[in-house]
């Protein structure tokens, strides 16, 4: 859903954005998991990057490929984010913090073998047991395929938004984009 001209220094974009709930069953998880590190970083950011590459194009949120957070913000989140590993290969992501799930992520190269489901149980059960009775997330509308995963595990859409952003360039010609309006979500 490209906004307006890609050849302008600025230009505002507009997506959907669902709310889902998830208040179901306890859930147990021995999905193995450890916490973020920063020696993980370079691998996390090409993850994270290439993860959301697809959407960023087709909503027109540039930079395309630099979405990462920096290594200092990831650092402040260490204990809230988790990542399952094999060997130095990081296969997928999630972060957890007070009763929300967001960056749910998965290796492209392991993508649709049960990763994504097997790391959003995890997340269930690891803020369950922090004491959380209702889990939220949020998805882009666009997302069908997060969408259908988050409703197989027992999430329900609760409400919509629209989000607004600006893509802008600098005076390097490097892109930045910035919420501008989340309708009231938690958007990261």
């Amino acid at each position: 859903m490209k906004n307006e001209e890609e050849n302008q220094d600025s230009f505002t974009v507009k997506f959907d954005v669902y709310e889902m709930k998830y208040k179901g069953a306890l859930r147990d998880s021995n999905f193995p998991v450890i916490a973020f590190d920063k020696k993980y970083y370079k691998r996390y950011k090409e993850l994270i990057n290439d993860c959301y590459y697809e959407m960023r194009e087709a909503l027109n949120i540039q930079p395309y490929k630099a979405y990462c957070p920096s290594l200092e913000e990831l650092m402040e989140e260490k204990d809230s984010i988790f990542l399952h590993m094999d060997k130095d290969e990081i296969i997928c992501t999630v972060s957890c913090e007070d009763n929300e799930v967001t960056n749910v992520a998965v290796n492209l190269k392991y993508q649709n073998r049960g990763y994504g489901r097997k790391i959003l149980d995890f997340a269930i059960s690891y803020l369950q047991k922090k004491g959380h009775s209702t889990i939220r997330l949020t998805a882009l509308k666009w997302n069908k395929k997060a969408i259908s995963l988050y409703e197989s595990a027992g999430f329900k859409i609760t409400n919509e938004t629209t989000v607004v952003g600006i893509s802008s360039k600098d005076e390097d010609g490097g892109w930045s984009f910035e919420f501008t309006s989340t309708g009231g979500f938690s958007i990261r």
